[in-house]
C-alpha cells in the first residue's frame, strides 16, 4: 500500500509540474501573425555579423521604384548582402512558390491568408539592387531569405519553395559561401542601406 501511495504521489506531482509549466508558457491556439518571433531571426543575424566583423542593420524598410522593401534584418559582408524576412506564423501553413497568397490555419480552425513571402523576398532583392545601383555599387551579390521562426508552425510547403526554419537558417549561416571575399566596400554599402532605410 505504501508503494502504491508513493507512486500516486509522484504521478500527482509530475502532473502538477506539467500544469504549472503550461500555465507559464501557454501555447497559442489562435492565429499568430508574421511579426511574432522576429527577434529570433534578428538575433541570429546579429550574432552572424558580430562573429565575422560584418555590418548589421535592422530593420530595413523603404520604398523603391514602387516596391515596398520590408526586411527584418540585413547583414553586409564581404560576400555581399544577406537580408532576412522573419515569419512568426503558427499552426499549419500551406502554399506553393507560384501562389499569390499562402494560408495559415490555427489550432482553432481560423484561416488567415497572407501574401506569398517568397514573392516578397524576390521584390526585396530588386529593391536592394536598385538602392545599390543608385549609389554606384554595381554587381553586389544580394540574397533575401524567408525564415519561419515559430516552432509551433507545421509547414505544408514543397521543399523547392526555398524557405527556412530557425534550425536550417542557422545552418545556412555557417556555409563557406558567406566567408568569400568579393572585395566589397562595407562602409559604402552600409551607408547606402542606412540612407534608404532612413528615407523610408
Amino acid at each position: 500500500m505504501m508503494i502504491v501511495a508513493a507512486v500516486v504521489s509522484v504521478v500527482a506531482l509530475v502532473a502538477l509540474v506539467i500544469w504549472y509549466l503550461r500555465k507559464q508558457n501557454p501555447k497559442a491556439k489562435g492565429a499568430v501573425g508574421r511579426d511574432h518571433g522576429t527577434a529570433k531571426a534578428a538575433a541570429a543575424m546579429r550574432g552572424f555579423a558580430r562573429s565575422n566583423s560584418f555590418r548589421y542593420i535592422a530593420p530595413v524598410r523603404f520604398e523603391r521604384s514602387g516596391i515596398q522593401a520590408n526586411l527584418d534584418a540585413v547583414v553586409v559582408g564581404y560576400f555581399g548582402i544577406l537580408g532576412v524576412v522573419a515569419l512568426g506564423y503558427n499552426g499549419e501553413v500551406y502554399g506553393n512558390p507560384n501562389d499569390a497568397e499562402w494560408v495559415q490555419v490555427s489550432e482553432t480552425g481560423e484561416r488567415v491568408k497572407f501574401p506569398n513571402p517568397i514573392t516578397e523576398a524576390s521584390a526585396d532583392v530588386r529593391a536592394l539592387r536598385d538602392v545599390l545601383n543608385s549609389a554606384g555599387l554595381k554587381r553586389v551579390p544580394v540574397e533575401v531569405v524567408c525564415v519561419f521562426t515559430n516552432p509551433d508552425a507545421s509547414l505544408a510547403l514543397p521543399r523547392s519553395t526555398g524557405h527556412y526554419t530557425m534550425k536550417s537558417f542557422k545552418a545556412l549561416l555557417k556555409k563557406e559561401k558567406y566567408l568569400e571575399d568579393s572585395g566589397l566596400d562595407l562602409d559604402k554599402v552600409e551607408q547606402a542601406m542606412k540612407e534608404a532605410a532612413q528615407q523610408g
